[in-house]
């Protein structure tokens, strides 16, 4: 793995790290709120305004991220101080539209999200969506500016400090009144040190040729980011209206997931790999071989191991209810076998964005196509095999893109021996159990 390797710390290692302990904040901060002694209405309460946090920023704000390293990369050296400045001025301009929204048209947005009359503290997390999603692009200016240890620095400031804001609050008696209120404080001082940042590397200057250029590289991203989540949407729509029941669906959310950390480390080597794939090519391919296969010596022993402990595992930490939720988490846990393909990133690297998004389309509809299919013929292990499937489609429509049009063969950016040899390890473990 990246981060374990003994060369000079990297920015492609500090990313991982950083996506690592995103992951392992929001698994922290859920154990501690339960543990808290807080109310579960008020844990639902909180987990309600995440959800809608989330459901109207997790395609924009991803798919502009993923922008930026490659707009960066092609721009003209002496345009790029501007492009973070207005990177940051979209962020902002797009923060202040949603918090209209929201603030607006609260009672209209709860109702259709949520189906509740209201949701406490709803504006109080507005006003903190409104201070931290400029705050997002922090890592990949760091990114940018060849800086892997301020990277890890922020990631231990911002998460350690939102564990924090959520959790003592609650422990010295103020509830999630106090939790909130912290949180929006930390949002504030998060925007500051965005700001602040983009004044040291930037160019105050509104730049609209740049914006345009960005917006129109990011646009396919967005879309395709959105694709992506409605093809786990969908997923918990189709159980929900084939089965009808609510055992079955909470038994299905148990098992429909991913190993985290696979995702987490697959997504920032990518994201971490544009600029060097841009730069220099051949040797940005050579270098993404050598770190995949780092990264696939961690993930699938991993995968491998949690296949054979999920039927243990399931029982334990959630309860017996629960437990036929491993089958499908360890279909679901195959899905490694694609995380750990990049060719996304070689192409974002060429400023090929609109290739993803219409392979993501045909990934989608095979998923509609399948998911339908195979939930009559084997039910709920039926859905699980569709996004194994749909997610084979993404890569194998890219890698032949990229074999097609710019004549990468696989083998120049995949170390394809060990590749083959742990899919062959992980496929023997899964029919094995």
């Amino acid at each position: 793995m990246d981060i374990f390797s003994t060369q000079r710390f990297s920015t492609t290692q500090a990313l991982q790290l950083f996506q690592v302990m995103r992951v392992g904040s929001v698994m922290l901060t859920s154990i501690l709120l339960a543990k808290s002694g807080l109310r579960t209405a008020d844990i639902g309460t909180y987990e309600m305004l995440l959800y809608v946090g989330t459901i109207l920023t997790f395609f924009w704000v991803n798919g502009l991220l993923q922008g930026i390293p490659s707009v960066y990369a092609h721009a003209d050296p002496s345009d790029r101080p501007a492009l973070l400045t207005n990177v940051f001025f979209v962020f902002c301009g797009l923060a202040v539209g949603l918090f209209l929204l929201l603030f607006l048209g609260e009672k209209w947005v709860v109702t259709f999200l949520t189906g509740q009359t209201n949701v406490p503290h709803f504006r109080v997390f507005s006003l903190f969506l409104l201070f931290n999603l400029p705050a997002f692009s922090v890592e990949y200016i760091y990114l940018l500016r060849e800086k892997p240890w301020y990277i890890v620095s922020w990631g231990v400031a911002t998460f350690g400090l939102q564990v924090v804001a959520l959790i003592v609050p609650v422990w010295a008696g103020y509830g999630l009144t106090g939790s909130l209120a912290c949180l929006l404080g930390l949002g504030v001082l998060k925007f500051i040190w965005t700001g602040s940042l983009v004044l040291l590397y930037g160019t105050l200057t509104w730049r609209s040729d740049l914006v345009q250029r960005y917006l129109q590289f990011s646009a396919p991203l967005i879309i395709n980011v959105f694709v992506g989540n409605l093809i786990l949407l969908f997923d918990n729509w189709l159980v929900g209206w084939y089965y009808r029941d609510e055992a079955v669906f909470a038994v299905f959310r148990y098992g429909s997931r991913e190993l985290p950390l696979a995702t987490a480390l697959a997504t920032a080597l990518g994201m971490a790999m544009i600029p060097r794939l841009t730069a220099a090519p051949v040797a940005g391919l050579a270098e993404l071989k050598v770190k995949t296969r780092r990264l696939m010596h961690l993930v699938f022993p991993l995968t491998i191991a949690l296949i054979f402990c999920s039927g243990w595992l399931f029982p334990r930490v959630f309860n017996a209810d629960f437990a036929a939720s491993a089958p499908l988490f360890n279909i679901y846990l195959l899905i490694t076998a694609s995380r750990v393909l990049l060719p996304n990133s070689i192409l974002l690297a060429k400023g090929e964005s609109r290739i993803i998004f219409w392979v993501g389309m045909g990934e989608l509809l095979v998923k509609i196509v399948l998911g339908f299919v195979f939930i009559e013929w084997f039910g709920l292990a039926g859905v699980a095999w569709s996004v194994v499937l749909a997610f084979w489609v993404e890569k194998i429509g890219l890698i032949w893109y990229l074999r097609r049009y710019y004549g990468i063969k696989t083998s120049d950016w995949l170390d394809q021996r060990w590749y083959i040899g742990y899919v062959f390890m992980l496929v023997m473990a899964f029919l094995s159990v």
